[in-house]
């Protein structure tokens, strides 16, 4: 997608975001105050896919055959190499997001986290790059190094860099040009998870009876085969897919005893666009607590090497 292109959605998009919040709040008041926060950190990203737009653009276009072979080995386009991350601009931001987060839920570890950020006590440019790289094993010795919570360093850094990251995926993976072989070859990428970033999926999509993986940070779409676990490929008597609520058969959850992992799934009459792919993991939140009721988890982001 071209800068031109994108800006001119951005508009569509809040607006479609702001009907859906304002339609969760009405349907579901227990999660008005969470909702308050999204528009907020939303509202931020949505801002940044703005201005780091021109950025992205200007920036070298990794070559086809570069993600050619990263996709037939397996391995997340992005992290073929690290381009300059725009840490100046992103720190004060951070800095914007930490507050803004202590404020609204009396969480002081936001701030603390921002501050420690800003001050230089740690390297802003690190977090991020390791944020950038899914390495979540650097980021929590970054935070036990500093006295910091790991979960409030790596979500703050994780807000910020999201929008970079969605929109040097669209370009990597060859967005639009449906008759690059980058996208060919994206049709045989059958990990669970994502070929442009390496995180887990935050959910799939069933969009006219296709299963579409969403990624949870930079919201890539990708197909994988259906009767499979996401996350360790169980296609046995493991992995089962229900339906919790039999008045809601477009709710589903698939879980998998061989790897404790469950993935929600939703059917969708439009394909969900950066960045309200978080809108509707909290809107199915209810997912996540019966499949944690029942002794599932979220797993930890793999390592992978190459």
């Amino acid at each position: 997608m071209s800068v031109n292109h994108l800006d001119a959605e951005l508009d569509a998009r809040r607006q479609r975001a702001d009907a859906r919040w304002t339609a969760l709040t009405a349907q579901a008041p227990h999660l008005a105050r969470a909702l308050a926060l999204q528009r907020r950190t939303l509202g931020t990203q949505f801002d940044l896919l703005r201005a780091v737009a021109p950025l992205v653009a200007q920036a070298p276009v990794p070559s086809e055959n570069s993600v050619l072979s990263h996709l037939a080995n397996g391995l997340p386009v992005l992290r073929a190499s690290l381009g300059p991350l725009p840490v100046d601009m992103l720190t004060p931001v951070i800095g914007d997001l930490g507050a803004g987060i202590t404020s609204a839920t009396g969480y002081a570890a936001a701030k603390r986290a921002a501050d420690a950020l800003a001050s230089g006590t740690v390297d802003p440019a690190r977090l991020l790059a390791l944020v950038y790289q899914r390495d979540q094993d650097g980021v929590r010795q970054l935070a036990t190094d500093h006295a910091l919570v790991v979960d409030m360093l790596w979500l703050l850094g994780d807000l910020v860099v999201a929008p970079i990251a969605h929109l040097q995926q669209r370009v990597a993976l060859r967005d639009g040009q449906p008759e690059s072989p980058v996208r060919e070859a994206l049709e045989h990428w059958d990990h669970g998870y994502c070929p442009a970033c390496g995180s887990w999926p935050a959910l799939g999509e069933f969009f006219f009876g296709e299963r579409l993986l969403r990624c949870a940070f930079c919201a890539c779409t990708w197909r994988q085969a259906v009767d499979q676990c996401a996350y360790c490929q169980e296609r046995g008597e493991n992995y089962a897919t229900i339906v919790p609520d039999r008045q809601q058969p477009g709710r589903r959850l698939e879980l998998c005893r061989t790897c404790g992992g469950f993935l929600k799934t939703l059917d969708v009459e439009l394909v969900t666009p950066f960045p309200l792919v978080a809108i509707e993991d909290l809107a199915s939140s209810d997912l996540d607590q019966a499949a944690l009721h029942h002794g599932f988890k979220r797993l930890p982001l793999k390592k992978i090497s190459g």
